[in-house]
This record gives C-alpha cells, structure tokens and sequence, in this order.
C-alpha cells in the first residue's frame, strides 16, 4: 500500500489562451462522482523551466501516451474507512481494491492516507496507510510565491502470518518519515497534446525515510524487529490550469535533476459525468436514447446492475467482453446509477449516466 497513490489535486474555472497568473482554491478540486484519464510517458523529454521566473513558455507537446491511468473521485460513503472520518473526497486507482481518503477544505487539500487490500509475496492483505498528520497537497489560495512545509509520518501495520528464510513473520509494520517542502515558483503558458494553457508550477521536495519492522517469532518467543531502513529524495513539478479538473502535467526528477517520468491529463472535459474514452471503463454515450454501452474489464468484473432515482435495481447485466450494451427504450428520461461488479462479488466502480429521448 506504501506510495499508494500520487499527489492528486483537481481545478475548475475558465480556460484562457493568453499568458496570466492564476489562482487555485478549494472550489478547483474535483468533486465525488468524476473520472480523471491521465496519460504516462516513461521516456519522456521535456524541460521543466526556471525557478522565479514569470510569463514562461513550455512546450511539452511531444509528451507520449505509454500507459494511462484511471482516476474515481467517488463520496466518503461509498467506500467508508473509520480510520479516516473526516474524509470528504476518496480516489480510486484503476481496477484495484486500493483508496486514497482526502480532505478538501477552504485552507487546504489533503490526503489522510490509503486503505484496501494489497498483493504481499501471494497473500492479500487489508493494509491501512494512516499520515500523521494529513498530507498536504496544496494549501489555499494557491498561487504564485504560494509555499509550505509538511512533515509527517505514515504508518501501515498488518497481519502477515508465513514463514521467511526459516523465520515466522507474523505481523508487518512500515514507517515513513516525509519532510515535504512545496512552492510555487513559476507561472506561464504551458503547450501538451491537450492544448495550451496558462498554468502555474510548483515543485515539491520531499525527502523520506523509510523503516520496515516485522514482527518474527522464533522458540515461540516473539518481537518487533527492523529490517530494512531506506532513505529516498525525490523532486516533482506541478502545472496547475483552470477549468481542466487536473494537473496537466507532473514530472518526476531524479537526483541529477533529468526527468524520469512524466504524466498528463489526457482529455477533457474531466469534470462531470463519466464519460467514454476507449480503453478505459465508461458509459457511452451520455445522455444516452435507446441504448447505452458499458466498457468494462471482462477478465475481472462480471456484473452491471443499474438503478433509478430512487435507488431500486431496475436491471442487471452480465459482462462477457469489454463492452456490455444496454437496451434503455423503456428507460423513462432521467438520471440513473449503476454498480459494476467485480468477480469476487464486491462493488469495484460506481456512477452515473442520464436519458434523454
């Protein structure tokens, strides 16, 4: 569950085409019931430009499409955890059962930590993340010379139960200790496949180290012990944009300062109804007619239930290739929900689709 999920932070507004400076608050950030598509390019070759240096221009329009990932912005209800009440926000990473529980609010945007279940060497296990305190992604208004410093800790602790090298690990318990600096440093225009921008830039140093204990029980006698200690520094560029509902661009650096990885949000609009996009889960099309089609993941989730307004399952629909098409004739015009499925029989993704004939 460790670095679980990304810096996440979302924005809305008007998009402009001329170079200014502009201003995030907590009214930017994506609200429950969004899809978020971003793209990754693994070799990427982009400049991230110059601290303190205003009305920039950067061109990232070679920025390749390697890998894409799913983004759920779905209610704190839907995917409760009581080791975070004061969740409002929770983000859902593609297929798998891992959440991320956020807090957004009038002074800041903040990630409490990660919760699901994870794949340790062949056991599945329910892993809590918790950040001591909440990790802040962006504090508001958020704007040019905007800057702070977060220290926190993130713990996870759980059952492990086998046997390693001759020893009974029982229980394992990860620590990370995070320094994190942020500041926003530049402001310009931006150029991706998605178009031109202006954008503000921050970039975030966060410094970590990182302790695994497990808990080894040997002649019956048990005790924590530590058995790996790591430390990391990683530096990562932000371009934040209004009216786009993401970040366009995030760049990962490493410790010679050349880029290693950078993502990007690869349509719009990303707020609002889910909508289609080939290759990822979506309904299509939105409002729909006669008939709506489903594009799932057939190898993992086997069921489609749809619900009115009112919240009765009105139909269910097996899945048995990536797109699974309803008849909606009889559907009267209105707002629907819809649950998929898993295999294992748990609700992996809800939302939300509309007719209107």
């Amino acid at each position: 569950m460790k670095k679980l999920l990304l810096t996440i932070t979302v924005f809305s507004t008007a998009i402009f085409t001329s170079s200014a400076q502009i201003t995030i608050t907590d009214a930017d950030i994506a609200t429950p019931n969004h899809v978020i598509y971003q793209a990754n390019d693994t070799l990427p070759n982009i400049i991230v430009g110059t601290a303190g240096a205003t009305s920039q221009t950067w061109n990232m329009n070679m920025l390749a499409q390697h890998t894409t990932d799913t983004l759920n912005f779905i209610p704190y209800a839907w995917q409760p955890n009581v080791n975070y009440p004061t969740s409002n926000l929770v983000v859902k990473q593609g297929w798998a059962n891992q959440y991320s529980f956020a807090d957004n609010n009038s002074s800041s945007f903040s990630f409490l930590g990660n919760g699901g279940t994870s794949d340790v060497m062949g056991t599945t296990v329910t892993i809590n993340q918790i950040n001591t305190p909440a990790e802040k992604v962006a504090t508001f208004p958020f704007t040019y010379n905007s800057n702070f410093v977060n220290d926190y800790t993130a713990n996870a602790k759980f059952y492990f139960g086998q046997t390693i090298q001759g020893f009974q690990v029982d229980s394992v318990r990860d620590q990370t200790i995070i320094h994190k600096t942020v500041v926003v440093d530049a402001w310009g225009n931006l150029t991706t496949p998605l178009g031109t921008y202006p954008v503000i830039r921050s970039t975030e140093t966060k410094i970590s180290i990182d302790s695994v204990f497990a808990y080894l029980v040997i002649a019956g006698f048990g005790s924590w012990n530590n058995i790996q200690v790591s430390g990391d520094s990683v530096v990562t560029y932000t371009w934040w944009a209004n009216g786009v509902g993401f970040p366009l661009v995030t760049a990962t650096t490493d410790s010679l300062g050349d880029v290693t990885k950078a993502s990007w949000l690869l349509q719009l609009p990303a707020l609002g109804i889910n909508e289609f996009v080939s290759g990822n889960e979506g309904v299509y099309p939105n409002p729909a007619q006669n008939e709506i089609n489903f594009f799932t993941d057939e190898t993992k989730q086997k069921l489609v239930q749809v619900f009115d307004i009112a919240g009765r399952k009105i139909d269910s629909f097996g899945i048995t290739t990536s797109q699974t098409t309803i008849n909606t004739s009889t559907y009267a015009n209105g707002l629907y929900t819809y649950s998929v499925i898993g295999n294992d029989n748990v609700v992996v993704s809800r939302g939300k689709f509309s007719i209107a004939k």
